[in-house]
């Protein structure tokens, strides 16, 4: 009995790191049952991919990966730490400016599973103010390049391109780490965001090697795929060479790399797309 219950603990052991590095596509319809509330990947036919980073802007990082995003004509969701995008304004605008959306990445690095509702909520609501996804700012008018007019205040620069991005963009939340409770993100659901992770994920904020993240992320390349990248992490120059490898073998597949938007969008068209009929002989 001892030798068996000693087997079975070693092979849910092994099972679980099998799960957790290697992230086998199979795994993807059984953790969308356990977790209805979490977006992992988009169903669509279409070549898209989407790319997301997280945990900053980065001065150093965010903008090597801006500019592979340019040269590849990429597109992505940089879901940002509210602390940090408040020290970064213009940071942010070049995000978005480039045609990228953000998301919410709470208002602090670290887990929120010790924070109260009271706390979870102001450091969502902060966050969301900080990076343009307020509550009532999806109304907005005006573009990246330019400026509006909004009860006869003119926005630009960063406030344009903050305005521009709510208008168009869902809500979207990424919990740090990866986890929060049921109850964090049905608070998160009530303010208007759907929480994202995705199903290519290499761990790189483990300092996982390149060969590792590249092996991950290829595999797990299809259509309506999420890829989770870091840029904000003390030393991301290994998830941008990663980057650079990824966004070359996608365009040997003909692959497009979009934002989680995007990618949603595509699914639901292709959802709401009436059933063609075949015309019967008369």
């Amino acid at each position: 009995m001892k030798r068996v219950f000693v087997m079975l603990v070693v092979t849910l052991i092994l099972t679980t790191l099998y799960v957790f590095f290697v992230e086998p596509l199979w795994v993807m319809p059984l953790l969308e049952r356990m977790t209805p509330n979490i977006l992992y990947r988009a169903r669509t036919k279409q070549l898209l991919v989407a790319l997301s980073f997280d945990d900053r802007p980065n001065p150093e990082f965010t903008p090597q990966v801006l500019a592979l995003l340019q040269q590849y004509d990429a597109k992505a969701t940089f879901f940002l730490i509210g602390e940090r995008a408040e020290g970064n304004p213009e940071l942010v605008h070049r995000i978005l400016a480039g045609g990228n959306e953000v998301g919410n990445h709470w208002w602090r690095d670290g887990t929120v599973l010790w924070q109260s509702e009271r706390g979870f909520v102001e450091g969502l609501e902060r966050t969301g103010k900080a990076i343009g996804l307020a509550e009532g700012r999806n109304d907005n008018s005006g573009g990246a390049s330019g400026s509006s007019d909004r009860g006869g205040q003119n926005l630009s620069g960063v406030e344009a391109a903050k305005a521009a991005s709510s208008r168009h963009t869902p809500k979207l939340f990424r919990p740090p780490g990866g986890v929060a409770w049921s109850w964090q993100l049905r608070l998160a659901k009530e303010r208007g965001y759907t929480s994202v992770l995705g199903c290519a994920y290499p761990h790189d904020p483990m300092k996982t090697p390149v060969w590792y993240q590249r092996w991950l992320i290829e595999k797990n390349l299809a259509p309506g795929t999420i890829v989770i990248l870091h840029d904000g992490i003390k030393d991301p120059t290994r998830s941008i060479e990663t980057l650079r490898h990824i966004l070359a073998e996608g365009k040997l597949r003909g692959l497009k790399f979009v934002s989680i938007s995007e990618l949603v969008d595509a699914g639901g068209a292709e959802r709401a797309e009436p059933a063609r009929t075949i015309p019967t002989a008369k």
